[in-house]
């Protein structure tokens, strides 16, 4: 731990704007000097100083994520020297609209496509083509839960795939060739009045859904919406003289859908995590890979450490922060905010017993602690006032959106729990749980941090 102190003329001169600051390094938490702002040379002084405090990281898998309708499908992967080989791929069952005016009996099909929707995708050398394939299920998808380690059997063969030249940060609707036999076969049964097509179960029976794939060694994942702009495109004629196709489209709305996630991390620091809900050391580097379920824990014992050798004391600003990240691609930006959560050697989210709150860093205008019926100190839960740790886009590093001043101060001066910290890939003020909401399940998003580069930053006055 590194100690300075600082040492400022009057408040007299401070106000006149004469600010004289000497600055003396330590290295070690030992008493600070006497050295401070004096407010008044007949009463009290005030110490000013400053604490930076390291911080160690641990890489945590967490235990089940839940992948069950977040409304994106994740298709395809990367390579990376220390999450290794990751492939997410999307599973979704297909829906139509029972009122949709169906093709005449005598129609005729002129083509048949499969869209996807990309409202957003992280890849290397976009100047490079990025093939995705779409097969049919051999299985159901069942009205269960769903896992990122979930995977359902589907046809070797894809009844459509295509390569497309795509571009950062923009939405786009791709077009695939359906696979002719199956066009044909669907269009037919389609104008004939077919009982397959009489109600959505019959029609899983005949087209149970289908797994969306990319290839990892392509550096690229695609975020695919369900909806009414991913799935199947029937265009048809329903005589020889329609100068325009008419549209019957097999949707992804309303449709049960989950993504799975294949992971290869032989050879790399990450080799190591082999059990959920467990704290590993990887080394000098961690990071967080959303969906695959790896969150980085911080072990805020040196905090209480530090805590509990101060006497009388204010704290003036506290900050957290992680970073500068790692080298990443252009076109593989970060996830964009974390929220730190309450955790213990559980390594899961700490909640609140009535009601399964989570308890996380609460803003620095926010109140940190309450009170139960019985006088115990308790973290605050506020959804709006959670804290969260934006990404500096400039600086390459994680800062909080507020200090953690009131945070360290509640710490200090109640008896509220000291917790470790566990660091979601999640927006904030979002009402739905990790690991349902945003990048976690919904992205590949990653970031790798020197553990040198997270220190805990105090500025604090000592009364005398």
């Amino acid at each position: 731990m590194k100690v300075i102190t600082t040492s400022i003329q009057t408040w007299q001169a401070k106000l006149a704007g004469l600010l004289l600051i000497s600055t003396t390094f330590n290295t070690s938490c030992t008493d600070p000097s006497d050295i401070g702002l004096v407010l008044d040379p007949n009463a009290n002084q005030i110490g000013v100083f400053y604490a930076e405090i390291p911080l160690s990281a641990y890489l945590v898998a967490v235990d089940s994520v839940r992948t069950t309708n977040p409304f994106i499908l994740v298709a395809g992967g990367d390579n990376s020297e220390f999450f290794g080989r990751t492939e997410s791929i999307g599973y979704s069952r297909m829906a139509f609209s029972s009122s949709a005016t169906r093709p005449e009996a005598e129609a005729i099909l002129d083509s048949a496509k499969f869209s996807l929707n990309i409202n957003s995708l992280t890849s290397k050398n976009l100047d490079q083509a990025k093939s995705f394939a779409v097969h049919k299920l051999t299985e159901p998808i069942l009205d269960t839960a769903y896992y990122n380690f979930s995977h359902l059997a589907y046809e070797e063969s894809p009844f459509a795939s295509g390569s497309f030249m795509l571009k950062e940060n923009s939405d786009t609707v791709v077009y695939m060739a359906l696979d002719e036999a199956l066009a044909t076969d669907m269009f037919n049964k389609l104008k004939s009045e077919d009982p397959v097509f009489n109600d959505i179960f019959s029609f899983r029976d005949y087209f149970p859904g289908f797994a969306l794939k990319g290839n990892p060694d392509e550096e690229t994942t695609i975020n695919v919406p369900t909806g009414t702009d991913t799935g199947i495109k029937l265009y048809y004629r329903n005589d020889e003289e329609d100068t325009v196709s008419s549209t019957y489209t097999i949707y992804t709305s309303q449709s049960r859908h989950f993504n799975g996630v294949i992971s290869d991390r032989t050879g790399t620091p990450t080799e190591v995590v082999v059990e959920n809900g467990t704290a590993y050391d990887v080394g000098s580097l961690v990071g967080s890979k959303s969906l695959l379920g790896f969150v980085v824990k911080l072990d805020m014992q040196p905090l209480s450490g530090f805590l509990d050798t101060l006497e009388n004391v204010v704290f003036n600003q506290a900050t957290l922060e992680l970073g500068p990240v790692e080298n990443f691609p252009d076109g593989k930006l970060p996830p964009q905010n974390l929220i730190a959560y309450f955790t213990d050697e559980s390594n899961k989210i700490l909640t609140r017993e009535e009601d399964g709150a989570l308890y996380s860093i609460q803003s620095n205008i926010a109140v940190q602690v309450v009170t139960d019926e019985d006088g115990n100190p308790l973290p605050a839960v506020s959804t709006s006032g959670t804290n969260y740790w934006l990404f500096n886009s400039e600086k390459f590093i994680y800062q909080p959106s507020t200090p953690l001043t009131s945070y360290v101060d509640a710490l200090y001066r109640t008896d509220v729990m000291r917790t470790d910290l566990l660091l979601y890939p999640r927006t904030p003020n979002s009402n739905s749980s990790p690991p349902y909401s945003n990048d976690f399940v919904r992205s590949l998003r990653e970031y790798i941090v020197n553990q040198n580069s997270i220190k805990l930053k105090i500025y604090y006055s000592k009364m005398q």
